[in-house]
């Protein structure tokens, strides 16, 4: 689970959206609303409420001053800090309301950002001083979370950094807009922003603040700490979960140290880590004699922080065991496999279930349950961790967050919403995608049948499920007419025989209806990565949507088209360059629809930008940069361009044969492979340059960049797969995994016949096969599969085999589908939101569709068919 998808759930119950839209159901801070005092201009930036001296220019960057917050202070220290600033004409800016808020400092939120509630702009290190003095006492014992990212003054809430006060960009080392900072010389360099404090080498620290620098810079563990880390298990910006062991016993037992930091990580009704640690440690306590419940050793507090010191259960977690153990993510699993895992399951299931019920007859619920919070000991007993959001069951309700897939979308009871998480688990431990249903519970049914079909699963097996997962009408997604008529063209029909043009037309549609052309930060949702390279772009944004829509048959929207050119032109600093994530992309896909002067132009506007830094990946880096050059050096006969990409392809094959990264780098750290992120990228543009100007020379640097992607992936002798290898999972998708791989080496044995890659196609054919995949989507899903699956296909050469490969992962996709207002939708990454975009949403799943009716049409750019 890709944690920091979390955030971008509150704002809406459909689609990700930034954090900062969220309404908590409070309203803002009064300082937002109230007359602008004379000489003061205001302005506001997302989350942020400016004030600013008319008179005075703010300078460019320096010491800054933030002030940290909880719920119930922010309102005085707000007070207290704009008294203070308005009466030493000294510049600010605010979280504008309570949500805002909250939302910085949720669980897994941004470790970086939290606690900052107010910034201080001092003119000087004199009025540093002055404002960091003059504040304290007024402000003491008012502060929230610890600033991470900050130096603190004394005992807080002031803390402070060396940063930018305006807003200006320079490149990173991969050629990305980020933050900048000038140094000394003039040259911008990124301001770093990560969650630990870091000063530039360059910058003189104030005498006043050294005392504080030295002690930040002493890393080590408070005086008095009984435990020492051996690893760290997870960090959340509530605290850090570490293995320890006691330092007066180094050669005992190990134990779990659970932390928690003052109001940080809060839940959705503003509950800090500390406080959920603590009501932890009192059930754990009350359940001390359950053998299903981990054990609880101590609690104590030490510089601030909490400690819950638990037991070390030796095992795993069921999730883990959950996917080292399910048929249906391998290929071609017969009936003994799905017989014997139906059997484990269902084991499982029971001891969840009696554990759950124990719990309840002893008058709590669990509030958390999930295949994470279920660990499995090594004799395969069940035991119960993380009862932070636990409730007693004759007096409370029940907190309403946890895990997603696991949460009942209404109000219920916490009892009931138990029994609804061990339905979930109950369905998950063979189809886990019960995320799903929180955006169409007519999710329910069609998945419970699919198990009842496919594993042999006792007689009322699904009727038990679905009377505790017991969910309305989604109402959120649809009318109810609405939702039967989507729901009967995913079903299709009585006869169950999906009709693929309607489900087609239905998707199309359902991607014109949500494009939001109001907003200025993205024209269609999609996934969170949209806000982190803007909504511009192929990958998440508007030119990957319509490109995606034009060449998949769904039509064009002039207007749609306009807002993207307007964007595009309006856009402020450092553009991206790449071609997923930039302007190159953005100037392909207007090619593509005919906008031939706008994308010449905003060509020319990546081209002016000079050779910048870059990565060698396609995805947003110089291969998929090189690939564009080559694309419209043919449009527009243009040996510049020609030359250009020649020159690229020169220094990424430079590097692969003198300075490849290692598979494995000194941190541990797997290096990437596939179409996106790996070599393989950088093998399709040799392979195209080859097409143009048939230099064997570039077929030879492909077959070095397709060997250089194949050594990370690992092959399975058990069911004849071969997977990229990432270190934690193995990969097998077009994105980032093996069968990126398998795309670019199928294009190469058009050209050179090649025995081994032959065979590792054959593999990597074998790793998309299988029936399960937890997404749908092209760059990591099912759709990518299919696609690469449908790319393999040779009308010369016919194969069954392979059109019943490629019709089997077409029907999986109607798996994921969902009713929205009558039209189908999908899921995007982490299946919680529904997307859009061509990366990970419907356009993308339009594309590989496309791809799969029509052997004309690739499933992405640069690809080519028979």
């Amino acid at each position: 689970m890709k944690l920091r998808y979390f955030e971008y759930c509150l704002a809406d119950r459909l689609f990700y959206d930034e954090p900062n839209r969220w309404s908590s159901g409070e309203g803002t801070y009064h300082h937002a609303s109230i007359p602008v005092p004379e000489g003061w201009a205001t302005a506001t930036k997302g989350p942020w409420f400016n004030f600013v001296k008319k008179d005075t220019a703010l300078r460019e960057q320096g010491w800054k001053v933030h002030v940290s917050a909880n719920r119930e202070t922010a309102q005085k220290v707000l007070d207290i800090t704009a008294d203070y600033c308005f009466a030493n004409g000294i510049a600010f800016k605010f979280l504008a309301g309570e949500s805002a808020l909250i939302s910085r400092n949720l669980k897994y939120a941004d470790r970086g950002g939290s606690g900052k509630f107010v910034t201080i702009y001092p003119e000087d290190d004199a009025q540093l001083q002055r404002v960091l003095e003059e504040l304290e006492g007024p402000l003491d014992g008012l502060g929230g979370a610890y600033i991470l990212s900050d130096l603190r003054w004394k005992e807080g809430p002031l803390y402070v950094r060396y940063g930018g006060f305006s807003e200006r960009y320079t490149r990173n080392e991969l050629g990305e807009p980020v933050p900048a900072i000038e140094a000394p010389d003039g040259e911008l360099v990124p301001d770093k922003r990560d969650p630990v404090f870091t000063c530039p080498d360059w910058v003189t620290v104030p005498d006043f603040l050294r005392p504080a620098v030295e002690e930040r810079f002493r890393s080590r563990a408070p005086e008095g700490f009984p435990y020492t880390i051996d690893s760290a298990l997870h960090f959340s910006n509530g605290g850090g979960i570490y293995l320890a062991t006691r330092r007066d016993d180094p050669e005992g037992a190990k134990v779990v140290l659970k932390e928690a930091r003052p109001h940080a990580g809060l839940d959705q009704i503003g509950r800090d880590a500390v406080s959920r640690l603590k009501r932890e440690y009192e059930f754990l306590r009350k359940l001390a004699d359950v053998d299903t419940v981990v054990g609880a050793h101590d609690y104590f507090e030490l510089w601030e922080h909490h400690f819950l010191v638990q037991e070390y259960v030796e095992g795993t977690t069921l999730n883990k065991e959950m996917v080292a153990r399910l048929p249906l993510i391998r290929p071609h699993q017969d009936d003994e496999a799905l017989a014997e895992y139906t059997t484990w399951a269902l084991d499982v299931a029971a001891q969840v279930e009696s554990a759950v019920s124990g719990l309840h007859r002893a008058g709590i619920a669990f509030g958390d349950l999930h295949p994470n919070n279920v660990l499995l000991r090594e004799d395969g007993r069940v035991c119960l961790v993380d009862f932070e959001i636990s409730t007693y069951t004759d007096s409370e309700q029940r907190i309403g967050m946890g895990a997603p897939g696991f949460v009942p979308p209404d109000e219920r009871e916490a009892v009931a919403a138990d029994r609804y998480a061990l339905a979930c688990i109950k369905l998950a431990l063979f189809l886990p995608v019960t995320v799903l249903l929180t955006l169409d519970a007519r999710s329910a049914p069609r998945l419970v049948e699919e198990v009842e079909q496919r594993f042999p699963v006792p007689e009322g097996w699904g009727e038990g499920v679905l009377a505790d997962i017991d969910l309305g009408p989604s109402t959120w997604a649809g009318t109810e007419p609405e939702m039967e008529r989507s729901h009967e063209l995913i079903l299709g029909g009585g006869e169950r025989r999906p009709d693929w043009p309607a489900l087609e037309e239905a998707v199309g549609r359902g991607v014109w209806a949500n494009a939001t052309p109001h907003r200025n930060d993205r024209l269609f949702p999609g996934d969170v990565g949209q806000f982190d390279f803007g909504g511009l772009g192929m990958a998440y944004g508007a030119a990957g949507v319509l490109y995606a829509m034009d060449a998949a048959g769904q039509g064009r929207r002039p207007e749609h088209e306009d807002w993207l050119v307007r964007r595009v032109r309006e856009h402020r600093g450092p553009h991206r360059l790449g071609f997923y994530d930039g302007l190159h992309g953005i100037a392909f896909a207007l090619d593509s629809l005919g906008r031939t002067a706008e994308a010449h132009e905003f060509l020319e506007t990546a081209q002016s930008d000079g050779q910048v830094a870059m990565s060698h990946e396609l995805f947003g880096g110089l291969s998929g940069v090189a690939l564009n050059r080559l694309h419209f050096a043919g449009r527009l006969d243009d040996q510049e361009l020609l030359g250009q990409a020649l020159r690229d392809a020169d220094e990424i094959a430079d590097r692969l044969r003198h300075a490849p990264p290692p598979v494995i780098d000194e941190q541990g750290r797997h290096r990437r492979a596939g179409l996106l992120y790996g070599s393989s990228g950088s093998a399709l543009l040799f392979l195209r340059l080859y097409d143009a100007t048939g230099d064997e020379a570039h077929l030879d640097a492909a077959a070095l960049a397709i060997e250089h992607d194949l050594e990370t992936c690992i092959h399975s002798e058990e069911d004849d797969t071969l997977l990229s290898n990432e270190g934690w999972r193995s990969m097998p998708y077009v994105g980032t995994g093996s069968a990126g791989i398998g795309v670019v080496i199928t294009e190469y044995l058009r050209h050179r016949a090649n025995t081994e890659f032959a065979t590792a196609l054959g593999r990597i054919r074998r790793a998309a096969e299988p029936e399960f995949c937890v997404c749908p989507i092209l760059f990591h899903g099912t759709a990518g599969q299919m696609g690469f699956l449908a790319h393999l296909r040779d009308p010369g050469a016919p194969d069954p085999s392979l059109d019943r490969a490629v019709e089997a992962q077409r029907d999986h996709l109607r798996r994921h589908m969902v009713g929205l207002r009558g039209d189908i939708a999908f899921p995007g990454d982490q299946l919680m939101r529904l997307s859009m975009d061509l990366g990970t949403g419907g356009a993308g799943i339009l594309l590989a569709l496309a791809a799969v009716r029509d052997d004309r049409r690739p499933m992405l750019p640069f690809l080519t068919r028979h």
